[in-house]
Order: C-alpha cells, then structure tokens, then sequence
C-alpha cells in the first residue's frame, strides 16, 4: 500500500486533528487494553486475545507489522478487516485527511479506529508500534489495563540506545486509574516505570514481585496471581515454542485476572492457551518439497521462522536452540539497515555451524548480502550468501548434513517463506 511517505515522524498533533475531522473514534471504542514494549507485545496480545475470545467475549485488535497480509493488522469482532471494508475505510480517511502531512502509520491507526468504532465488541487490544508516548495509539484516555512487556534496545534510530530514555517512551501509555502489568525487565527500566506510575499514583504488577510464572513438569506452568498470598493455578503450557513465551503468557493471565476480578471458567483459559497461533514466532514450518531439488526428510530436518529482529530477542532464541538435544544448526539471515547485525548474531557465534545471508524481498531498505557477509566474516562466521531464502536452503540441503534450520532477522522475511511452505 503506497498511500503515504514511510518515514516516522514522532508527533501526535496531525493525527489528532485527523481523529476530530472523523468525529475522535478512538474515544468511542470498546474497553481498552494497550500493549507496549521491545519484544512479546504481539504473543501476549494474542495470548490475551485467545483467553477473552473463549470466555465468550468479542475483541477488536490492532497490531503491527503484518506477515503476509496488512489485513492481519486490524481484527474486528475476531476477524481479520475484509478487504473491501480496508479499502473503503483507508480510502475515507485519506479523503477526510485531504493530503495534509502524515504518516502510514497514524493514518492506518486512524482508520483501524474508524473500522473499530463501526463494529460492537466487548473488548479493544491495542498494539504500540514503536515507543509508547508519542506512539499513534497512544491517543486513548482510559484503558482498563497497561502492558509493559521486556523493554530492550530496538529502533535505535527513533529511541536512542539509552535503555533508561526507552523506557521513559515505553512507560508512556501508563494512565491514572488504568493498572499496569509489567514484565520481565532490566534494573534501569523497572525503575523508570515506577517512578512514572508512581508519579501518576497507578497501581503496579510487577514480574517476581506481585506476580509470577514458571514451567512445571508435565508440559504445565505454574502461575502465581498473588505471589505474596502464594496464590497459584496450573495451567496448560502455551502452544508457542520458548521459554520466553511463558513470561508473555503469564502477563496475559495476570492482565487477564486484573480484568475479571476472578469472574471467569478455568477451564476457558486453558483453552485460550492452547488455541494460540502466532506465525512468525519460532514457528516450524513444513516446507512444500516440490519447490526444493532435493528431498526433504522430516526426521532429520526441521525448519524454524522466527522475526525477531533485536539483541533481545537473539538472546532469548539462541537459548531455546542451545536448550534443545545437540544438533546443527544453520542460519538464513536477513535484515532490515535500521537494525543492528552485529548485537543480533552474537548470541548464535558458539551454537551456527553455518551462516547464509539473504536479501529482504521488500520495500523497506535493508542489508546487501556483501555486508551482512562482511559483518558475519568478521566475526568468525563460517558464511556464504544466497539471492533468495529457497536458494539458501537448497544450499544447505546438498551441502551440509541434517540438522535444524532457522530463518530470521526479519520479520519482513515472512512473506517469501509463506510461499514456499506446504
């Protein structure tokens, strides 16, 4: 969609004024859930998302980026926008704007609120894209409940690399009256969050202090609601892969139960966590073999996509892979220029046996294979490069033994690994 400049430009005047030209939809949405944070924000929305949905409840949803289709981004009353109702809603809205300056992503988040407000539902959970106080979502008066998932360095180019100035940003959405679940966090972040909510004398939840959440045995976790009180249910572990996953999935219980006030079917939840389905996120994936010269044997390999795209997030993948039974492990590697090669691929120098870089297939800019290879090279990478993701993992399949595969960097990478799967 090549409606407007994609630059971002952190202001909140021109979409507000776009919002009162549409009669302020934003203030007219259902009970409001806002989500901030470097890394988790989608999987606990949607672990959120799934919990509500089986209780019986409508939800309206905006997230950010898409995979495959920008209709991923807007869900009203739990389905994806159709096509025809994006079209004519973002084709409104740009009429409405009469082509005064603004970005691609105030008018999407514009038009997502239109959309929103037009349809009944219980429930709205909403997304940050970047930041947090000067984000276009951010617009909202009163949500029922904050997130603040891990806070990390990421869009350094907008945020700085000061994680204490970031998470100033993120802590931005935190509002009066509105309780503030917080995640797993670095020091310096935890205390800018709290001196903020302090400040505007909201109630916290913090990760291991007023909550807590952790693997059992028998594919269960254990979550503690009140942790002082040693209040704790067992639950289902959560149908996405990773250890980090179980934190998202706590902040959405503790969220969950802030909303309910303990009104609400046990057993519900435990369907809403075994139903989630987020692509993109250490997903396996099944390749389609005809699109691939040599055979592919599913006992010997597996293919992995993950899009995260931060120091943060390598850490966390890294340490799912080295946790996993020894295996070899090969890298396809793409990036976006705004993001940060080197911080990403230092979790994975000790456990890739080999590294092949790609180029993104997309139109935001990023990384030529020759420097993404010159970086990897540098820092001792066995690395080769390939024009595309099919080339690379052809490559892998005639020259190296069994083993696992991850595609990552970017989630922007998703797109052509959609159109080679089964």
């Amino acid at each position: 969609m090549d409606l407007h400049p994609k630059y971002i430009d952190l202001s909140l005047d021109r979409l507000k004024l776009l919002l009162k030209k549409l009669n302020n939809p934003h203030l007219s949405l259902p009970t409001t859930i806002h989500i901030a944070g470097t890394n988790g924000k989608g999987s606990t929305l949607n672990y959120l998302s799934e919990i509500l949905k089986f209780n019986n409840y409508s939800i309206h949803t905006y997230i950010s980026p898409h995979l495959v289709n920008f209709n991923e981004r807007i869900i009203i009353n739990n389905k994806e926008i159709k096509s025809k109702n994006l079209y004519e809603t973002l084709k409104y809205v740009q009429q409405i704007n009469n082509k005064r300056p603004i970005t691609f992503f105030e008018i999407t988040t514009a038009a997502a609120f239109l959309a929103f407000k037009k349809k009944p539902a219980d429930y709205t959970i909403l997304e940050t894209g970047l930041g947090g106080r000067l984000d276009a979502t951010n617009v909202v008066k009163k949500p029922i409940v904050t997130i603040i998932n891990e806070i990390s360095i990421d869009h350094t180019n907008f945020l700085t690399s000061n994680i204490r100035k970031i998470a100033k940003e993120k802590a931005g959405i935190i509002k009066k009256s509105s309780p503030v679940v917080v995640g797993k966090q670095k020091q310096e972040a935890k205390k800018i969050i709290e001196v903020i909510a302090n400040n505007l004398k909201v109630k916290t939840f913090f990760y291991k202090e007023d909550w807590f959440v952790k693997k059992s045995k028998k594919n269960n976790i254990i979550f503690f609601n009140e942790l002082k009180n040693n209040q704790k249910e067992k639950y289902p572990q959560p149908n996405l892969t990773g250890d980090h996953q179980i934190i998202n999935a706590g902040i959405a219980l503790k969220a969950f139960n802030l909303i309910m006030k303990k009104k609400f079917n046990k057993k519900n939840i435990k369907k809403g966590l075994k139903n989630v389905n987020w692509p993109g996120r250490l997903q396996r994936i099944y390749l389609n073999k005809k699109k691939f010269s040599k055979k592919i044997d599913n006992k010997k390999w597996q293919f992995w996509f993950d899009g995260g795209h931060n120091k943060s997030a390598s850490k966390a993948l890294a340490k799912t892979f080295k946790n996993w039974e020894e295996d070899r492990l090969y890298l396809i590697f793409g990036m976006l220029n705004s993001k940060n090669p080197k911080d990403f691929l230092q979790y994975f120098k000790e456990i890739a046996t080999k590294l092949i870089t790609v180029p993104i297939k997309s139109d935001s800019p990023y990384y030529p294979n020759k420097k993404l290879y010159e970086i990897a090279r540098l820092n001792e990478f066995n690395v080769e490069t390939a024009e595309a993701i099919s080339h690379a993992i052809n490559k892998i399949l005639r020259n190296e033994l069994p083993g696992k595969v991850l595609i990552c960097g970017s989630f922007y990478m998703y797109k052509e690994v959609s159109k080679l799967l089964k």
